[in-house]
């Protein structure tokens, strides 16, 4: 009986042992398969951050680039775009977005119908609404239903749009060219800030910067554009010294108008860094409103 029981207990051993000896061998493999898979995700983690300082660097350099040029609206394209460099690791590519052109071409006091010719007429809709001047009280809107390279035309001028508007007045070569779309949520008097505000969809508009609302300036953080609609969120009123009004549904709204407290120019530039990864690639985004 003894000699049975031996030979049982040795079999059980040896189970157990064969037991953990598969057991032993899953947990090393498990844990090499994880070591490797940390350090695969460590890498990739590394060279997106690479990606990012990378785009930062690009970012800079399209600021660089634009101070060389300090008309930017005099620019013959939109967005003024710097092809791919190469920088440490990876390389970057630089796009930069402009709210507004320059006549090309003088404007005549009157009701003239002549095209109206600027340096880009690129993000501008095929119709739509132009504002000539810094300012409505010296400017005027003028509606075209077409665009022929950088020339609008089908020209009506001294339109009113929600009520506002200016007079046909002499517009010299240089002035600037704001695009125009117009509120489709009315404002109350008062300068708190607003999770939303909703206008009219324009492609000009850029994706964060500052609007005018009849001589209200209102700053925003970022947008979407669905069914029409521009959304824009981040909503901060009263901006660069202007006071509050009340403003009503289809009234007109400009990308960032120039005064006395706003600086003479605005862009938005976005900075793309991109680097190889182990397997793929992984690209860093980069958006800098700039101002001057």
């Amino acid at each position: 009986m003894s000699g049975a029981l031996l030979k049982t207990e040795k079999g059980i051993v040896l189970v157990a042992a064969i037991f953990l000896i598969v057991i032993f061998g899953f947990l090393g493999i498990t844990a090499v398969s994880l070591i490797g898979t940390q350090g695969f995700t460590a890498a990739n983690e590394v060279r997106s951050d690479q990606a990012f300082f990378i785009a930062e660097g690009g970012g800079e350099y399209g600021q660089l680039e634009m101070m060389k040029n300090l008309d930017w609206y005099r620019s013959t394209v939109d967005p003024v775009l710097i092809p791919a460099m190469n920088l440490g690791a990876g390389t970057f590519n630089v796009s930069i977005n402009l709210p507004a052109t320059m006549l090309r071409t003088r404007i005549p006091t009157g009701t003239s119908t002549t095209p109206i010719q600027v340096y880009t007429a690129s993000r501008f809709p095929s119709t739509g609404y132009l504002q000539v001047d810094d300012s409505i009280t010296t400017g005027e809107f003028i509606q075209y239903t077409g665009i022929s390279g950088n020339t609008f035309t089908g020209i009506t001028r001294n339109v009113s749009i929600g009520g506002t508007g200016g007079a046909a007045g002499d517009h010299d070569r240089g002035n600037r060219v704001y695009p125009v779309t117009t509120l489709t949520t009315a404002l109350s008097n008062d300068c708190n800030p607003l999770s939303t505000l909703s206008l009219a969809a324009h492609p000009k508009f850029l994706s964060a910067g500052t609007i005018d609302i009849q001589e209200e300036e209102v700053s925003y953080t970022g947008s979407s554009t669905s069914g029409g609609t521009l959304t824009l969120t981040g909503i901060s009123r009263c901006q660069n010294g202007t006071t509050s009004t009340a403003h009503a549904s289809g009234v007109p709204v400009t990308p960032m108008l120039i005064d006395g407290f706003a600086p003479d120019f605005q862009s938005e530039l976005v900075s793309t860094g991109s680097v190889s990864l182990v397997s793929g690639s992984a690209a860093r985004v980069v958006l800098k409103m700039v101002e001057r």
